[in-house]
């Protein structure tokens, strides 16, 4: 098991998931894969892509993700734009990453809210895989912090101005979609 979740980039043995935050602050979790998984097989394997094609198609608007340089471009992934070979971007390359970056950021810092409520999922020598039920810790302080955004907001629905949809939206609303 040990060569199955170790994760090289990181040097630790663990779980990986695919997560999202949606503009009123609802975080989206996939997974978890071992940690050798890479990133893009966990996009295609998540079914993100999909869903997104049928609410763009539902919908009539284009919906599409915001990811890292590691995930590959698609009608529904947008991404950073890598260097060349020679470690250069043109200036409208430079100002997209800028630009998106302060999504990521936005991204990022939902997911430090989750671990500051949840803080024993930073304590990762006490996260033993087969010992404890690691696989389910996440996700279900992924439930959790997405009932206390409905409840309270977050910083995420402030930062795109999105708190009137939060307040539309019930615990009940949203415990009925997860069940779905």
């Amino acid at each position: 098991m040990d060569y199955q979740t170790f994760a090289g980039k990181e040097r630790l043995h663990g779980l990986k998931y695919q997560g999202g935050v949606l503009p009123n602050g609802i975080a989206l979790c996939w997974g978890p894969w071992r940690g050798s998984t890479h990133d893009a097989t966990m996009l295609l394997e998540s079914g993100l892509l999909e869903d997104l094609s049928q609410a763009s198609e539902d919908l009539g608007l284009r919906y599409s993700a915001f990811a890292d340089s590691a995930y590959p471009r698609s009608a529904f992934v947008q991404r950073v734009e890598r260097p060349d070979p020679g470690g250069n971007l043109t200036q409208t390359e430079r100002r997209y990453n800028a630009l998106m970056s302060r999504f990521r950021i936005v991204i990022e810092n939902a997911f430090g809210e989750t671990t500051n409520y949840f803080n024993n999922l930073t304590h990762r020598h006490n996260l033993r895989l087969g010992s404890q039920q690691v696989g389910k810790m996440f996700p279900i302080a992924i439930l959790l912090f997405n009932l206390h955004t409905i409840l309270y907001g977050n910083q995420t629905a402030a930062y795109f101005e999105t708190e009137d949809v939060l307040i539309s939206m019930t615990v009940n609303n949203y415990l009925s979609k997860m069940h779905n």
